[in-house]
């Protein structure tokens, strides 16, 4: 609850009163929150769809490894399909749809850089 009547405070040897707001645990405690979450903002969660056709076709074991430590991360959540309808694209070149949207790399890792990028 905050005070209507400020207190007042006169230094000794001064002759400026300096005026400050009283303020409840509570109200320090919620402007301490929102001080916070403008300054630690959480980043949106990126939805990451697979294709497993495309995945196998393009895929290398070190990849899959990378692929694995970057799924890893708790901002992305991720499904992998049977197939995503995407079969022209599938056969030429490693994809995925990041929040709906597709995204192609010239090989998988190549693929991998720009999911990296996304999330930043």
């Amino acid at each position: 609850m905050k005070l209507d009547n400020p207190s007042m405070h006169l230094s000794p040897g001064n002759d400026k009163i300096k005026l400050t707001n009283i303020y409840s645990s509570n109200e320090r405690s919620d402007m301490m929150k929102t001080f916070l979450s403008k300054m630690f903002t959480k980043k949106e969660k990126i939805q990451i769809e697979f294709c497993q056709n495309n995945l196998d076709r393009f895929t290398t074991d070190q990849t899959i490894a990378e692929y694995g430590k970057f799924l890893a991360n708790p901002r992305i959540q991720y499904k992998e399909y049977e197939c995503l309808s995407e079969c022209k694209l599938c056969k030429e070149t490693s994809y995925a749809k990041v929040n709906g949207q597709i995204m192609r790399g010239k090989d998988s890792h190549d693929l991998l850089d720009q999911l990296q990028e996304a999330l930043k």
